[in-house]
């Protein structure tokens, strides 16, 4: 066993973390939803079942898919921050490893 045969060397670039970030969309909540959620502790999806009178909705289209009328599903909601997310595997060209923002 040769201790300066490591694996797991930090100073290897190969196993440096590359870290991405992305962010979703931003929406104002309606007055009502906000009170349950931030006054009263309700969970968001709670809060939309009460307001919009419906059931289990955090597993359906979400509180950002009632109030755009469908245009935007919950799962759609994320696909963009997630892709953003990604960016550093997508184009490792322009990434140097290890690098962090």
């Amino acid at each position: 066993d040769n201790d300066n045969d490591n694996d797991n060397d930090d100073n290897n670039d190969d196993n440096k973390l590359i870290w991405g970030l992305g962010k979703t969309g931003a929406f104002l909540l309606p007055p009502a939803v906000s009170d349950l959620v931030l006054n009263h502790g309700m969970e968001l999806g709670d809060a939309d079942d009460k307001i919009f009178n419906r059931t289990n909705s955090k597993h359906g289209s979400g509180t950002v898919g009632v109030l755009t009328n469908g245009l935007i599903s919950r799962t759609y909601y994320y696909d963009h921050a997630l892709i953003l997310a990604l960016v550093p595997w997508l184009r490792p060209d322009v990434y140097p490893h290890g690098y962090r923002p």
